[in-house]
């Protein structure tokens, strides 16, 4: 039996060209960044050509890139350090919804707890979307930031960041987005949308673990979140991971090659999942990703308890038997066997959100491994 892999929201398979471009870091040109001898060079001139090619592709300067060790300490360094520089001011509230990442959501948390900052929960509908107009009365002369993520990690809604943007106009606030899950499926120029904040991952594009950016808009007021060293223009100390940025940067070469066809691959393998789904399970399954708006690679599904005697909490394990790998929600909280708070947040109750799937297609996927995957979810439902 082969084994098909649908979750690539939680992690992408490295491509091998990522990791041919990682070995001459590994072994030969190993080093370090900082020196000023000649075996410093490569490494030095690998993070600016990196931090130059991710610039290109999102339409910001380099200046304004700095690399982290993931987008989980991406999103930390973003909320965090921003708040330092507001403890002794009228600025501290901070407002994101409900369904953000953990990264976020306890970022915000924490805040909220040690320094006295107050959180604003935004309005969602039943899909995801952001509703624009209790956001706009949530705003006030006090809000430092609000930090909403591009599209969600779990249902694959896209909510509309310009729109968001524009209130900074009338509110002046930082506005952060976890861009991670969106980046490379949908289009994003950062400085279109005028956001002052965004992360990005390595691993999400068919890259390497243990590597992300940060996007910082120039004059965003942001302090230093790692110390022990000047790296990264003094903002993260810490001598940075030279192998990692090589293969992000190859990521990034074959992300800016196959960004369309990638789409359109993405787009086709879900239309056809989708209508097979609902031609052959019909109302034994309950649809959590809206037909617009949504990334071309995410599909959320919930078995229809009413009409199927699964086990909830043996459903992904079922699955997994049968050599289909997928996921029940964000890597970062699914192996628990506690249902997602995404879906919980959107109004789904415990029992449903248990037995739900997140099918989020890869490069590597074939029509072959969507029919694989609907067998597999007839058979168990």
């Amino acid at each position: 039996m082969n084994n098909i892999y649908f979750d690539n929201a939680a992690t992408t398979p490295v491509s091998e060209e990522v990791i041919n471009a990682m070995l001459p870091y590994l072994k030969f040109d190993f080093g370090n960044p900082s020196s000023i001898h000649s075996f410093g060079k490569p490494a030095k001139v690998l993070i600016e050509d990196t931090r130059d090619l991710l610039a290109e592709i999102i339409g910001s300067k380099p200046k304004e890139i700095y690399f982290t060790s993931g987008g989980t300490e991406a999103n930390n360094h973003a909320i965090k350090s921003v708040a330092i520089n507001f403890l002794q001011s009228n600025k501290k509230e901070i407002i994101t919804s409900r369904i953000e990442h953990l990264a976020v959501l306890d970022s915000i948390e924490y805040l909220k707890n040690n320094f006295g900052f107050t959180v604003k929960f935004v309005e969602t509908d039943n899909n995801g979307f952001i509703n624009y107009e209790n956001l706009k009365s949530l705003l006030n002369r006090n809000t430092l930031m609000v930090s909403l993520m591009h599209s969600n990690n779990e249902t694959g809604v896209i909510n509309d960041l310009k729109k968001i943007s524009s209130l900074k106009s009338e509110f002046d606030f930082v506005l952060h987005s976890d861009t991670i899950q969106s980046f490379g499926k949908e289009l994003l120029k950062l400085t279109d949308l005028n956001i002052d904040l965004a992360t990005i991952s390595s691993h999400k594009i068919y890259g390497p673990k243990g590597i992300a950016a940060l996007y910082i808009k120039d004059k965003t007021p942001i302090e230093k979140f790692i110390h022990g060293g000047s790296q990264e223009r003094n903002l993260r100390g810490g001598t940075e991971n030279i192998p990692g940025i090589a293969g992000f940067k190859k990521a990034l070469e074959l992300l800016k090659q196959n960004f369309e066809s990638d789409r359109t691959h993405y787009i086709n393998l879900k239309n056809y999942l989708l209508k097979n789904l609902k031609k052959i399970l019909g109302d034994k399954i309950i649809i959590n990703t809206p037909d617009e708006n949504s990334l071309p690679n995410i599909l959320n599904i919930s078995v229809n308890l009413k009409n199927s005697k699964v086990d909830p909490e043996m459903l992904l394990i079922l699955l997994d038997v049968e050599g289909i790998a997928v996921s029940g929600g964000s890597a970062c909280t699914s192996g628990s066997h506690k249902p997602s708070h995404v879906l919980l947040s959107l109004g789904v109750d415990e029992k449903t959100a248990l037995a739900t799937v997140r099918i989020s297609i890869g490069r590597n996927n074939t029509l072959k491994d969507v029919d694989s995957l609907i067998e597999g979810l007839k058979k168990i439902i």
